[in-house]
């Protein structure tokens, strides 16, 4: 039984009733534009700014009442009010805006001033509020930079611009907060949320969970291979990596510890397999939608060309687990589960995540199958009482999936003002022909100085803005050297997304080291080593593109099997072990074919293997030397 109607809304105070309302505001007018069409571009990203940021500022509020409970305060009231009335400005006064008045050429009245200045002063606190201080600095560097540019020297000096010209650009264009960034937000990503609070609301995260353990459960090394399956499947339908820790881990992480593995082991294995979500097919977070807008690319084919990608990631994590447990002499666990009994009681719930994948597939937009996934997934869930939504349920459904959106929707509106002070100020094509000329044209400089500059922006900021200032900055550097578009986006897209677990950020680290009571530093390196396989792929997808599943099916065969056994090589060397502990030469070896068995040259290829071939053989003959000795 859930709660009472009395429980659930009786005993909210008064914001956050407030703030229910504008959830479920938000999630009806995204589910409806997407059935019935959008509406115009400023709008349409007006309401889901305006909408957002109120719940921003009521969900996070600063005050505090008597009882010492979370209250809005003044100033919380302040933000708020000042949402409304810049984007609101927008809104009533939008045939003015859109058609009458031009970017830089109409001046702007006062009080068009004044409430560009609230709209940006809000998305800033808003940024504060759900992101990061981090974040916070690199906006207000970029927005002061067209300010302080006339004055630099080099490749940083750019014309000048006044404060009301920037304000215009910023607020009353498309080039700035209403730009790209949020657009996507408004229209796909946002859905895609949604469908993944419905999802995981009406028994997803049951379904999903039970067949992983009974799939996995009684394997070797089972209990971290069901976190690896649950989290994967988990993961890529929501695309949130701190929700697939805290939902998937505080099952999967108590079950690997019982299992025998050491709490880091098991809060790496956690993190490592959460963060991979927003790499996998079919959702993939939000920012493989920013990465549709931005390339050009359907977003189909970038489901496509992340497909293999997300393969070797997961097998490799998979690989380790199970070297590990045969390491440890770890065996599996009975769960108790049965994929009958999930799929009498859930199975139902496939349904809207298969109408989710026909309708991609059929060349529907994101956001068309986004809309009627959702529709599905209510719908299917009245089928079987277990995962019956009543009222109360899908309202909570609606808040959660609004309040999963704030990340993504601050994080793509200040994105906006990032990207409109690079274009205003030609920065971007500046930073891209430096870009080229301190690497010399040469292609692998490139790839390891857009790998550097990658990281450590991810380590700053999240996946999506990070990407979006270097698909204005150092990813037409790096086409400029001759990367096919997509394998530059998915470069810089696949660095971005490490910070969650590389420390010092390593935010999805640290949520499953609090699960596991286990030390966040530690956990954050060894989930480090444990998606080497991340670090190294990019690279080689950069020169081989058939690792993309691009080219001739025989190529492409060829290189996911030989991809595959790299990967085992690579399990091999970090774990230190294959049919038993390896020699220090041994452990070269393995390191050695890994990268050969992966390298983008048939030669290297078949060196590779011939490692891999030997050291099977060393292994197990010092197996049946050691069995003999026993007997």
């Amino acid at each position: 039984m859930g709660p009472s109607w009395q429980e659930f809304w009786g005993t909210r105070p008064f914001h956050l009733k407030l703030s229910l309302i504008m959830c479920t505001a938000l999630c009806l007018f995204h589910i409806y534009t997407a059935i019935f069409g959008t509406l115009d571009a400023l709008a349409q990203r007006g309401v889901h700014l305006g909408l957002g940021l109120i719940i921003v500022f009521l969900v996070t509020a600063r005050g505090k009442n008597k009882a010492g409970a979370p209250v809005p305060a003044w100033y919380d009231w302040t933000l708020i009010a000042l949402s409304i009335a810049g984007v609101g400005y927008v809104l009533v006064n939008y045939a003015w805006v859109t058609t009458e008045r031009f970017t830089f050429i109409t001046p702007l009245y006062w009080y068009e001033v004044v409430c560009g200045l609230c709209t940006i002063v809000a998305v800033l606190f808003a940024c504060t509020r759900v992101i990061s201080m981090g974040m916070l600095y690199c906006v207000l560097g970029f927005v002061a930079y067209p300010l302080v540019g006339p004055h630099l020297p080099g490749v940083f000096h750019s014309i000048s611009h006044s404060l009301t010209d920037l304000i215009d650009f910023f607020y009353l264009s498309l080039g700035g907060i209403f730009g790209i960034p949020l657009s996507v937000s408004a229209t796909d990503i946002a859905l895609f949320v949604i469908f993944g609070a419905v999802l995981m609301k009406t028994g997803g995260s049951t379904l999903i969970s039970n067949i992983a353990m009974a799939f996995a459960g009684r394997m070797t090394g089972g209990p971290a291979k069901v976190a690896i399956i649950g989290s994967s499947f988990f993961g890529s339908i929501t695309g949130s990596t701190s929700a697939n820790v805290a939902t998937v881990g505080s099952i999967t992480i108590p079950m690997m510890k019982k299992a025998g593995y050491k709490p880091t082991f098991a809060a790496a294995v956690e993190a490592v397999a959460s963060c991979g979500g927003q790499m996998t097919p079919p959702v993939m977070g939000a920012c493989a939608f920013v990465m549709a807008g931005f390339s050009g690319i359907p977003y189909v084919t970038i489901l496509k060309y992340a497909l293999f990608p997300a393969v070797l990631y997961y097998f490799s994590l998979f690989a380790t687990v199970h070297i590990e447990a045969k390491k440890l002499g770890l065996v599996g666990v009975d769960t108790g589960v049965t994929i009958k009994e999930t799929l009498r009681d859930y199975g139902h719930m496939f349904i809207p995540v298969g109408m989710l994948l026909y309708l991609l597939i059929a060349g529907y937009s994101p956001r068309f199958a986004g809309g009627y996934g959702i529709l599905a997934a209510i719908a299917a869930s009245q089928l079987r009482r277990a995962t019956r939504l009543n009222i109360i349920g899908l309202l909570s459904a609606f808040e959660v999936g609004a309040r999963n959106i704030l990340i993504v929707l601050s994080s793509t509106a200040a994105a906006g003002l990032i990207v409109g002070s690079v274009d205003v100020t030609g920065f971007g094509q500046r930073i891209s022909s430096g870009f080229v000329g301190i690497v010399g044209g040469s292609l692998f400089a490139g790839l390891m100085l857009g790998f550097l500059i990658s990281f450590l922006l991810g380590l700053g900021m999240p996946t999506t803005p990070a990407y979006i200032i270097q698909a204005a900055t150092i990813i037409p550097a790096l086409i400029a050297l001759g990367l096919p578009n997509y394998a530059a986006h998915l470069f810089a897209f696949y660095y971005s997304c490490l910070a969650l677990i590389t420390p010092p950020d390593a935010t999805a680290a640290y949520t499953a080291a609090s699960i596991a009571g286990a030390d966040g530093w530690k956990v954050g390196w060894l989930a480090t080593r444990m998606a080497a396989v991340a670090f190294i792929i990019p690279i080689m997808f950069a020169y081989n593109h058939a690792l993309l599943l691009v080219g001739p099916w025989y190529v492409v065969l060829a290189t996911v099997v030989a991809a595959l056994a790299g990967i085992w090589c690579l399990a091999v060397a970090g774990e230190n072990y294959f049919e038993q502990q390896l020699k220090p030469f041994e452990r070269l070896i393995a390191l050695v074919a890994a990268i050969l068995l992966i390298w983008p040259s048939w030669l290297f290829v078949l060196i590779g293997a011939a490692c891999f071939a030997w050291l099977l053989r060393m292994q197990i003959s010092a197996r049946q030397h050691a069995q003999n000795l026993v007997s």
